[in-house]
Protein backbone atom coordinates (compact mmCIF):
# COMPACT_ATOMS: atom_id res chain seq x y z
CA UNK A 1 0.00 0.00 0.00
CA UNK A 2 1.32 3.45 -0.84
CA UNK A 3 2.75 5.63 1.94
CA UNK A 4 -0.45 7.67 2.07
CA UNK A 5 -1.41 5.56 5.09
CA UNK A 6 1.73 6.04 7.17
CA UNK A 7 0.52 9.13 9.01
CA UNK A 8 -2.16 9.21 11.65
CA UNK A 9 -3.84 12.55 12.24
CA UNK A 10 -6.35 13.54 14.86
CA UNK A 11 -9.48 15.69 14.99
CA UNK A 12 -9.11 19.47 15.41
CA UNK A 13 -8.64 20.25 18.99
CA UNK A 14 -11.65 21.01 21.21
CA UNK A 15 -11.87 24.54 22.50
CA UNK A 16 -11.37 24.52 26.29
CA UNK A 17 -12.85 27.33 28.30
CA UNK A 18 -10.88 26.52 31.45
CA UNK A 19 -10.41 29.28 33.98
CA UNK A 20 -10.74 33.04 33.54
CA UNK A 21 -7.67 34.51 31.83
CA UNK A 22 -7.03 38.09 32.90
CA UNK A 23 -8.83 41.04 34.47
CA UNK A 24 -9.82 43.46 31.75
CA UNK A 25 -7.59 46.52 31.73
CA UNK A 26 -8.82 50.07 31.85
CA UNK A 27 -10.04 51.20 28.44
CA UNK A 28 -9.70 54.47 26.63
CA UNK A 29 -11.65 57.49 27.85
CA UNK A 30 -14.45 56.72 25.37
CA UNK A 31 -15.45 53.63 27.40
CA UNK A 32 -16.01 52.74 31.05
CA UNK A 33 -15.55 49.17 32.26
CA UNK A 34 -17.00 47.43 35.28
CA UNK A 35 -14.90 44.91 37.24
CA UNK A 36 -14.45 41.62 35.43
CA UNK A 37 -16.72 38.72 36.37
CA UNK A 38 -15.54 35.10 36.66
CA UNK A 39 -15.42 32.99 33.49
CA UNK A 40 -18.85 31.89 32.35
CA UNK A 41 -20.49 34.97 33.84
CA UNK A 42 -21.08 38.38 32.34
CA UNK A 43 -17.86 40.19 31.62
CA UNK A 44 -17.03 43.88 31.75
CA UNK A 45 -19.67 46.31 30.52
CA UNK A 46 -18.50 49.04 28.18
CA UNK A 47 -20.36 52.30 27.61
CA UNK A 48 -19.69 53.25 23.99
CA UNK A 49 -20.52 56.75 22.79
CA UNK A 50 -23.19 56.91 20.09
CA UNK A 51 -24.16 60.52 19.50
CA UNK A 52 -26.09 61.71 22.54
CA UNK A 53 -26.76 58.15 23.69
CA UNK A 54 -24.62 55.46 25.18
CA UNK A 55 -25.14 51.77 24.54
CA UNK A 56 -23.69 49.24 26.99
CA UNK A 57 -21.90 46.17 25.70
CA UNK A 58 -21.26 43.32 28.12
CA UNK A 59 -18.25 41.25 27.13
CA UNK A 60 -18.02 37.61 28.13
CA UNK A 61 -15.35 35.00 27.56
CA UNK A 62 -18.02 32.29 27.59
CA UNK A 63 -20.04 34.11 24.90
CA UNK A 64 -16.97 34.52 22.71
CA UNK A 65 -15.79 30.94 23.14
CA UNK A 66 -19.27 29.61 22.39
CA UNK A 67 -19.04 31.13 18.91
CA UNK A 68 -15.61 29.77 18.02
CA UNK A 69 -16.68 26.52 16.35
CA UNK A 70 -20.12 27.51 15.06
CA UNK A 71 -19.30 31.07 13.97
CA UNK A 72 -15.53 31.65 13.96
CA UNK A 73 -15.87 34.88 11.97
CA UNK A 74 -18.28 36.18 14.59
CA UNK A 75 -15.97 35.09 17.40
CA UNK A 76 -13.01 36.80 15.77
CA UNK A 77 -14.92 40.05 15.28
CA UNK A 78 -16.32 39.89 18.82
CA UNK A 79 -12.83 39.36 20.27
CA UNK A 80 -11.28 42.12 18.17
CA UNK A 81 -13.99 44.57 19.22
CA UNK A 82 -13.50 43.52 22.84
CA UNK A 83 -9.75 44.15 22.51
CA UNK A 84 -10.48 47.69 21.28
CA UNK A 85 -12.48 48.29 24.44
CA UNK A 86 -10.04 47.04 27.04
CA UNK A 87 -10.19 43.28 26.55
CA UNK A 88 -6.81 41.70 27.08
CA UNK A 89 -5.87 38.05 27.60
CA UNK A 90 -9.37 36.58 27.45
CA UNK A 91 -10.09 38.47 24.24
CA UNK A 92 -6.74 37.47 22.74
CA UNK A 93 -7.34 33.82 23.68
CA UNK A 94 -10.73 33.75 22.00
CA UNK A 95 -9.37 35.53 18.93
CA UNK A 96 -6.52 33.02 18.63
CA UNK A 97 -8.88 30.05 18.76
CA UNK A 98 -11.17 31.65 16.18
CA UNK A 99 -8.18 32.22 13.89
CA UNK A 100 -7.29 28.55 14.23
CA UNK A 101 -10.81 27.58 13.17
CA UNK A 102 -10.52 29.97 10.21
CA UNK A 103 -7.30 28.35 9.01
CA UNK A 104 -4.86 31.05 10.14
CA UNK A 105 -2.83 28.54 12.09
CA UNK A 106 0.43 30.50 12.14
CA UNK A 107 -1.02 33.63 13.75
CA UNK A 108 -3.09 31.51 16.14
CA UNK A 109 -0.03 29.54 17.21
CA UNK A 110 2.05 32.64 17.80
CA UNK A 111 -0.68 34.30 19.86
CA UNK A 112 -1.33 31.22 22.01
CA UNK A 113 2.40 30.66 22.46
CA UNK A 114 2.83 34.24 23.67
CA UNK A 115 -0.10 33.93 26.08
CA UNK A 116 1.49 30.87 27.68
CA UNK A 117 4.98 32.31 27.97
CA UNK A 118 3.99 35.79 29.11
CA UNK A 119 1.40 35.10 31.77
CA UNK A 120 1.16 37.50 34.72
CA UNK A 121 3.30 36.58 37.75
CA UNK A 122 0.32 36.15 40.05
CA UNK A 123 -3.43 35.74 40.02
CA UNK A 124 -5.68 33.08 38.44
CA UNK A 125 -4.23 33.66 34.97
CA UNK A 126 -0.81 32.58 36.21
CA UNK A 127 -2.02 29.14 37.29
CA UNK A 128 -0.10 26.13 35.99
CA UNK A 129 -3.27 24.29 35.01
CA UNK A 130 -4.55 27.12 32.81
CA UNK A 131 -1.19 27.67 31.16
CA UNK A 132 -0.94 23.93 30.47
CA UNK A 133 -4.31 24.05 28.69
CA UNK A 134 -3.15 26.93 26.52
CA UNK A 135 0.20 25.24 25.89
CA UNK A 136 -1.66 22.23 24.49
CA UNK A 137 -3.78 24.55 22.32
CA UNK A 138 -0.61 26.28 21.11
CA UNK A 139 0.96 22.92 20.29
CA UNK A 140 -2.08 21.90 18.24
CA UNK A 141 -1.94 25.21 16.40
CA UNK A 142 1.77 24.77 15.62
CA UNK A 143 1.08 21.26 14.32
CA UNK A 144 -1.76 22.56 12.16
CA UNK A 145 0.67 25.18 10.82
CA UNK A 146 3.11 22.40 9.87
CA UNK A 147 5.62 23.29 12.58
CA UNK A 148 6.19 20.30 14.90
CA UNK A 149 9.34 21.94 16.29
CA UNK A 150 7.24 24.86 17.49
CA UNK A 151 4.82 22.38 19.04
CA UNK A 152 7.60 20.55 20.87
CA UNK A 153 9.04 23.83 22.16
CA UNK A 154 5.80 25.01 23.72
CA UNK A 155 5.01 21.52 25.06
CA UNK A 156 8.41 21.46 26.72
CA UNK A 157 7.71 24.84 28.25
CA UNK A 158 4.29 23.66 29.41
CA UNK A 159 5.74 20.53 31.00
CA UNK A 160 8.28 22.68 32.85
CA UNK A 161 5.30 24.49 34.41
CA UNK A 162 3.15 21.41 34.97
CA UNK A 163 5.30 18.25 34.91
CA UNK A 164 3.47 15.05 34.07
CA UNK A 165 0.44 16.75 32.52
CA UNK A 166 -1.25 13.99 30.50
CA UNK A 167 -2.61 16.22 27.74
CA UNK A 168 0.80 17.79 27.20
CA UNK A 169 2.39 14.33 27.08
CA UNK A 170 -0.08 13.38 24.34
CA UNK A 171 0.63 16.62 22.46
CA UNK A 172 4.35 15.83 22.68
CA UNK A 173 3.71 12.37 21.21
CA UNK A 174 1.70 13.86 18.33
CA UNK A 175 4.49 16.30 17.56
CA UNK A 176 7.16 13.59 17.63
CA UNK A 177 5.09 11.39 15.32
CA UNK A 178 4.65 14.36 13.00
CA UNK A 179 8.44 14.61 12.87
CA UNK A 180 8.67 10.90 12.08
CA UNK A 181 10.34 10.16 15.40
CA UNK A 182 8.27 7.14 16.42
CA UNK A 183 11.07 5.65 18.50
CA UNK A 184 11.02 8.59 20.91
CA UNK A 185 7.27 8.19 21.43
CA UNK A 186 7.20 4.59 22.64
CA UNK A 187 8.88 4.91 26.08
CA UNK A 188 6.72 7.82 27.27
CA UNK A 189 3.47 6.33 26.01
CA UNK A 190 4.31 2.87 27.35
CA UNK A 191 4.58 4.44 30.80
CA UNK A 192 1.33 6.31 30.23
CA UNK A 193 -0.71 3.26 29.18
CA UNK A 194 0.71 1.35 32.13
CA UNK A 195 -1.67 3.43 34.28
CA UNK A 196 -4.41 1.12 33.05
CA UNK A 197 -7.89 2.53 33.44
CA UNK A 198 -6.50 6.00 34.13
CA UNK A 199 -4.79 6.16 30.74
CA UNK A 200 -6.79 7.99 28.04
CA UNK A 201 -7.75 6.03 24.91
CA UNK A 202 -5.68 8.40 22.75
CA UNK A 203 -2.53 7.18 24.49
CA UNK A 204 -3.23 3.65 23.18
CA UNK A 205 -3.96 5.00 19.68
CA UNK A 206 -0.74 7.03 19.54
CA UNK A 207 1.31 4.14 20.92
CA UNK A 208 -0.18 1.78 18.35
CA UNK A 209 0.64 4.25 15.59
CA UNK A 210 4.25 4.53 16.77
CA UNK A 211 4.63 0.76 17.03
CA UNK A 212 3.08 0.26 13.59
CA UNK A 213 5.56 2.71 12.07
CA UNK A 214 8.39 0.82 13.75
CA UNK A 215 7.13 -2.45 12.26
CA UNK A 216 5.96 -3.80 15.64
CA UNK A 217 2.59 -4.89 14.29
CA UNK A 218 1.74 -7.39 17.03
CA UNK A 219 2.15 -4.74 19.73
CA UNK A 220 0.33 -2.20 17.59
CA UNK A 221 -2.59 -4.59 17.18
CA UNK A 222 -2.73 -5.19 20.94
CA UNK A 223 -2.80 -1.50 21.80
CA UNK A 224 -5.26 -0.43 19.13
CA UNK A 225 -7.58 -3.22 20.29
CA UNK A 226 -7.43 -1.80 23.82
CA UNK A 227 -8.24 1.66 22.49
CA UNK A 228 -11.31 0.45 20.62
CA UNK A 229 -12.48 -1.63 23.57
CA UNK A 230 -12.56 1.61 25.55
CA UNK A 231 -14.15 3.71 22.81
CA UNK A 232 -15.69 1.55 20.05
CA UNK A 233 -16.63 4.60 17.96
CA UNK A 234 -13.36 6.51 18.25
CA UNK A 235 -12.71 7.58 14.65
CA UNK A 236 -8.95 8.01 15.13
CA UNK A 237 -8.67 4.52 16.62
CA UNK A 238 -10.69 2.96 13.80
CA UNK A 239 -8.60 4.78 11.21
CA UNK A 240 -5.41 3.45 12.79
CA UNK A 241 -6.78 -0.09 13.14
CA UNK A 242 -7.62 -0.03 9.45
CA UNK A 243 -4.02 0.91 8.64
CA UNK A 244 -2.68 -1.87 10.85
CA UNK A 245 -5.12 -4.40 9.38
CA UNK A 246 -4.10 -3.46 5.85
CA UNK A 247 -0.43 -3.90 6.73
CA UNK A 248 -1.02 -7.40 8.14
CA UNK A 249 -2.90 -8.38 4.98
CA UNK A 250 -6.49 -7.98 6.17
CA UNK A 251 -7.80 -5.75 3.38
CA UNK A 252 -11.43 -6.61 4.15
CA UNK A 253 -11.05 -5.57 7.79
CA UNK A 254 -9.22 -2.40 6.80
CA UNK A 255 -11.98 -1.45 4.37
CA UNK A 256 -14.62 -2.05 7.06
CA UNK A 257 -12.81 0.16 9.56
CA UNK A 258 -12.33 3.02 7.12
CA UNK A 259 -15.95 2.83 6.00
CA UNK A 260 -16.99 2.94 9.67
CA UNK A 261 -14.98 6.16 10.05
CA UNK A 262 -16.91 7.69 7.14
CA UNK A 263 -20.21 6.59 8.67
CA UNK A 264 -19.33 8.01 12.10
CA UNK A 265 -17.91 11.39 11.14
CA UNK A 266 -18.06 12.04 7.39
CA UNK A 267 -16.87 15.64 7.68
CA UNK A 268 -13.89 14.97 9.94
CA UNK A 269 -10.19 14.96 9.13
CA UNK A 270 -10.13 11.25 9.91
CA UNK A 271 -12.79 10.76 7.24
CA UNK A 272 -10.63 12.58 4.69
CA UNK A 273 -7.76 10.21 5.45
CA UNK A 274 -10.07 7.19 5.36
CA UNK A 275 -11.27 8.22 1.88
CA UNK A 276 -7.66 8.44 0.71
CA UNK A 277 -6.89 5.02 2.12
CA UNK A 278 -9.99 3.49 0.56
CA UNK A 279 -9.07 5.00 -2.80
CA UNK A 280 -5.56 3.53 -2.62
CA UNK A 281 -6.94 0.15 -1.58
CA UNK A 282 -9.42 0.16 -4.45
CA UNK A 283 -6.71 1.08 -6.94
CA UNK A 284 -4.28 -1.61 -5.79
CA UNK A 285 -6.01 -4.10 -3.46
CA UNK A 286 -3.16 -6.61 -3.55
CA UNK A 287 -0.40 -4.18 -2.64
CA UNK A 288 0.95 -4.51 0.95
Amino acid sequence: MKDVMTHLSFSPFVVTLGLSLLLASASASAATIRPHAPAGQAGPAVAVGNGDKNTRQTWSSADCMAMVEEDPFGARDYAQDWMKHGGDREARHCRALSLLELGDEQDAAQELDDLVRNAPPSGPESSASLRAVMAEEAAEAWLSAGNPSGALNIVGYGLSIRPGDTNLQLAKARALLDQGNAGAVVPDLTSLVARGAEAPPEAFVLLASAERRLGQLDKATQHITQAIQREPENAAALLERGIIREQVGDATGAQADWQHVLDLSPDSHEADLARQDLAVLAADPDSP
